[in-house]
């Protein structure tokens, strides 16, 4: 951590000289916040992934967080660091100093070029990723976090050429940045997503593969978009490492081990965005060769990961009328290449999202309500909250996020329901 600011700050001298600071723009921002959260449900499982009887409820986050923003203008360069420290007394893994982006600018009237430490976002998709595969997903927490704060920055280089109507993106990221999970066994999310035994088989995660720094792991893509008078458009495609690993099973005569590793796969995407009176109407789709997932439970001894050409798309829209935002969206995932005999999970996955947001008293009060539901299990995730703003500076949110599992304890939100969890968070900005 120390060597990434020293270098920061020696790039920051280069380009802006002491000589030429006062003569240029640095603008100095960031916030400080603070977090708990606390389960809404009895747990079912003891803290070492066992199953108990009337367990207490347990607190999930306990955060404070303080993060500072630095941009600097010079001519046709510009930079922009983000860092900052969290501390959390329920997890201590999750307590770091971090880097949350550092990169700089170099642009004219057609032509800009960014490098080192960004986030990059594809897809006009709301909370979902469907075309935005670039940058992953830090999954150590759940609790009242949305799509941007998941995000996690990669070691990249933007080029976007631009006029008027049409814009070009070349990307390239030579570092592979993977996902980041709960692996610590201090964090309350570790038996939810690695569970220490399934059926009375003990398992055993081993540590996914390490991605090395070579030619071969290359990530890159394209993306070309148009802003048109009656709509936008934007077709992209992209080749990279998934950031979720895939498992390998092996049984042995006292366990099952999970062997976890990082594959290649290729996306060609298409994304539009039209607008009709208080209407929005959103479509985007991506179509993925070369994703793997997990296989049939061990039904033999060893159970290798399993190949598909997957669809993915989304038709929605955003509708704003009398003060109200409302957005809804259809999700299809679909495997092509399909053979219920080889694949742990289902062939179609649809999915359904709504979203309605309300502000109130002079938009000092907001009500929020999103939700989704999987309409296979009917298994849902519901995310209610109300935030206040008490200054312009300073905001105080409280809500909750509730698994369901519908007609299934294993689906996607069936296995979170041990994270419903109830919270509050006090932000400063500055």
């Amino acid at each position: 951590m120390k060597d990434k600011i020293l270098l920061i700050l020696g790039i920051f001298c280069i380009i802006f000289p002491a000589e030429q600071g006062f003569s240029q723009e640095v603008r100095f921002g960031g916030f400080a916040d603070t977090f708990h959260s606390a389960q809404i449900f009895k747990p079912a499982f003891n803290s070492d992934g066992s199953e108990g009887e009337d367990l207490n409820r347990k607190f999930l986050d306990s955060r404070t967080r303080a993060q500072f923003e630095l941009q600097a203008y010079n001519d046709n360069a510009s930079m922009f660091c983000s860092v900052g420290a969290s501390y959390d007394a329920v997890c201590k893994s999750r307590s770091e100093f971090y880097v949350k982006e550092a990169y700089i600018d170099f642009g004219n009237d057609w032509a800009s070029l960014r490098t080192g430490k960004q986030i990059i976002i594809w897809g006009k998709a709301d909370g979902v990723q469907i075309v935005d595969i670039i940058c992953p997903q830090d999954n150590t927490t759940l609790a009242g976090s949305n799509i941007k704060d998941k995000r996690i920055a990669v070691d990249a280089a933007l080029l976007n050429l631009h006029s008027e109507m049409f814009s070009l993106d070349l990307v390239a990221v030579p570092v592979f940045t993977p996902a980041k999970m709960p692996v610590k066994r201090d964090n309350p999310l570790h038996y939810i997503m690695f569970p220490s035994e399934s059926e009375g088989t003990p398992l055993v995660w081993d540590k996914p593969k390490k991605v090395d720094f070579t030619l071969e792991n290359m990530q890159g893509g394209a993306r070309l978009s148009a802003w048109l008078p009656f709509a936008d458009f934007a077709a992209s495609c992209y080749s990279g490492l998934d950031h979720n690993a895939v498992y390998t099973i092996k049984r042995t005569e006292s366990n099952v081990i999970m062997s976890g590793e990082y594959k290649r796969l290729w996306m060609a995407g298409f994304e539009t965005a039209i607008p009709a009176g208080p209407f929005v109407f959103r479509a985007e789709s991506a179509f993925i060769t070369g994703r793997n997932f997990t296989g049939k439970k061990w039904k033999n001894q060893a159970c290798e990961p399993v190949k598909s050409r997957q669809v993915s798309a989304l038709a929605g829209f955003d509708l704003n009328l009398a003060g109200c935002t409302i957005t809804a969206q259809y999700i299809e995932d679909v495997l092509i290449d399909y053979d219920e005999e080889k694949f742990e999970r289902k062939q179609r996955l649809p999915k359904a999202t709504l979203s309605f947001e309300r502000a109130f008293l002079h938009d000092l009060l907001t009500l929020n309500f999103s939700g989704a539901i999987n309409l296979n299990e009917k298994d849902c995730a519901l995310c209610p909250y109300i935030e206040y703003a008490i200054s312009d500076s300073l905001k105080v949110k409280g809500g909750a996020d509730i698994y369901t599992k519908g007609t299934d304890a294993k689906s996607t939100y069936g296995k979170l329901k041990e994270a419903s969890c109830g919270y509050v968070r006090l932000t400063y900005s500055f």
